[in-house]
């Protein structure tokens, strides 16, 4: 039996592992996306701490990669402080159309996740970037999935996934 996100999470807490064994891997590489989102939205208010893998050394903030991931691959949490803490991915892409299919798909896979529980949905589009946001009250954080073009010459569009500090605190 498949074994529920929670109870994979406090086993790697509790065993205070960075890198998963093969079998963790597997049950979260079968997560549905809201199961993931789930995970996600529990985990904020102990900074991610079940979702951290690897830390990665950066000299103005804490950074992590994620054990899993929504939006592209190598998604990460990051503490700019004690106050502010993120889980963000992001997908680079050479056509504005690959940016705009996954920024749709990350929305409808969101939307389905979260329509039940009364999430408001707001989105905001201009020539060069799209953002929609999903808010449920000032205390639960924000999921942000924004689409943009960005100065790379090679990759010029990226869409990104963010779950991050409640409406209240930005």
């Amino acid at each position: 039996m498949k074994k529920s996100l929670s109870v994979l999470l406090t086993g790697l807490i509790l065993s205070g592992c960075t890198s998963l064994t093969t079998e963790q891997q597997t049950t979260i590489d079968n997560l549905t996306p809201c199961e993931k989102i789930n995970g996600l939205l529990n985990a904020y208010d102990n900074r991610f701490e079940e979702l951290k893998g690897t830390r990665v050394n950066t000299k103005y903030m804490e950074t992590w990669t994620a054990k899993y991931d929504l939006v592209g691959e190598d998604c990460q949490i990051t503490a700019v402080d004690a106050q502010t803490i993120t889980y963000r991915c992001q997908g680079d892409f050479k056509e504005q159309t690959t940016a705009v299919a996954l920024h749709q798909k990350a929305v409808d896979f969101t939307r389905e996740c979260l329509v039940q529980k009364n999430w408001l949905e707001k989105q905001k589009e201009s020539a060069d970037s799209l953002r929609t946001t999903f808010v449920l009250d000032d205390k639960t954080p924000v999921i942000s999935i924004h689409t943009a073009k960005t100065l790379s010459r090679t990759t010029p569009w990226s869409t990104s996934l963010e779950v991050g500090k409640p409406i209240s605190s930005k």
